[in-house]
């Protein structure tokens, strides 16, 4: 049956599926967690630095999808075909399912900023998520705007550098981000970090 829906409706219906057991599952470890005399929203866990992990994924994608498929054919062998046996089927699958980006976006936005979110309040998880949420807007308004500038300017040695040292500010803020994350610290990317902080403080 599954065979004969649309891709796009398959891909909501995993994307539900999959929120709902992220929700359960968290439902789960904040009931055992409050169980706890020592319970402390603000303590970080494991569960909290692996959470903050995974929205990053969005940016990465969209920022491959943008300047990394257009430069790194030019890169050593060795890493381009690294580039394929890893992250390129993630990018095909992005690039062909544009809807499901926006879907994921929203489902973020839905359980994890929202001020009235279905999901107990965990700091560091949502600075992560709605970090990762600009970065995803900023990726997307920087390729919009690259796309837009004439194709003789972005096939130049001028434009090649300009979409190497976009590429390079979204692969070198997601790392940094994704190792903060690890570390159990927040990461203070200027800027957007702060704009993060006040966006936080005003939802409280």
């Amino acid at each position: 049956m599954l065979n004969r829906l649309p891709v796009w409706i398959i891909a909501i219906i995993v994307t539900l599926i999959v929120a709902m057991l992220g929700i359960a599952i968290y439902q789960i470890y904040i009931y055992l967690a409050k169980s706890s005399s020592k319970y402390d929203k603000h303590d970080i866990t494991i569960i909290d630095r692996c959470g903050s992990i995974l929205p990053y994924w969005l940016p990465l994608l969209e920022g491959l999808q943008n300047f990394g498929q257009q430069i790194l054919p030019d890169y050593p062998f060795s890493m381009m075909s690294l580039y394929k046996k890893t992250l390129m089927p993630l990018v095909i699958f992005y690039v062909t399912h544009p809807a499901l980006a926006f879907i994921i976006f929203f489902v973020l936005y839905y359980l994890f900023v929202r001020a009235k979110s279905p999901i107990p309040d965990r700091p560091f998880i949502r600075f992560n998520v709605l970090q990762s949420i600009l970065l995803f807007l900023i990726n997307s308004l920087l390729g919009a705007t690259f796309r837009a500038l004439p194709i003789e300017f972005r096939m130049s040695l001028y434009g090649l550098m300009l979409c190497n040292t976009l590429f390079w500010f979204v692969l070198s803020t997601i790392i940094y981000s994704v190792i903060k994350s690890i570390e159990g610290k927040y990461a203070k990317i200027p800027v957007i970090s702060q704009a993060v902080r006040i966006q936080i403080d005003n939802q409280q």
